[in-house]
């Protein structure tokens, strides 16, 4: 790859193609018609992608059909390193973004992990570039961007791997997760005569106010 012919002291900013998907998707500023939502995912997304010092490349809201989401998937694979897609990594019958990365080779390497939120996402390529299909709420998408893409991301830009910051903390009350997953809990960090007490947000990977709280 392109990456393996630069020296270390040198790297071109990746390039990172956006795609939200699903009929139910409208862009923030248009009238909310009824059973729609407004699409986060492509503002956090690329938000974290400038982070880590890649190039965002929007190619916008993309319906559950076919043929637009092979363009969609062709349109990133030429503009971009690296082709993310939100929404479309569950199972169901209308869901087709996971089928339409199976088609190509290798396809689909990974489906589901354990990890909670973000269970469904699907890890691929294409044409030997990555493929990575994001879960669609908001909470599950920017936990596994930063578990499974923000590393790639920071190899393709040359970029040493980082820790996050860590601290300990002390919860008021017993949280039963499920074993055998790994879950990222959000909680909200308050001083207590001990030390700092964490005191958990409340569920739903959807919920985008818990998520900017």
């Amino acid at each position: 790859s392109w990456v393996q012919t630069l020296p270390d002291f040198l790297r071109r900013q990746p390039r990172v193609a956006i795609v939200s998907t699903g009929d139910e998707i409208v862009p923030p500023g248009e009238p909310l018609r009824p059973a729609a939502i407004f699409d986060a995912n492509s503002t956090l997304i690329a938000d974290a992608v400038r982070e880590l010092g890649a190039v965002p490349v929007s190619l916008g809201i993309v319906g559950d059909d076919d043929r637009a989401l092979e363009q969609a998937l062709e349109h990133g694979l030429r503009e971009a390193d690296l082709v993310l897609f939100s929404g479309g990594t569950s199972k169901g019958a209308g869901v087709l973004s996971y089928r339409t990365l199976a088609r190509r080779q290798p396809g689909v390497l990974v489906h589901g992990v354990a990890l909670k939120p973000g269970k469904p996402i699907c890890l691929g390529a294409a044409e030997r570039k990555p493929v990575v299909i994001l879960p669609g709420f908001p909470t599950s998408a920017i936990f596994t961007f930063h578990e499974f893409v923000a590393p790639l991301i920071r190899f393709l830009g040359g970029r040493k791997s980082e820790k996050p910051a860590a601290s300990n903390a002390r919860m008021p009350f017993r949280y039963n997760s499920e074993i055998g997953r790994t879950e990222y809990l959000l909680v909200n960090l308050v001083q207590g005569p001990e030390g700092p007490t964490a005191y958990p947000l409340g569920k739903g990977s959807g919920s985008v106010t818990t998520f900017s709280q």
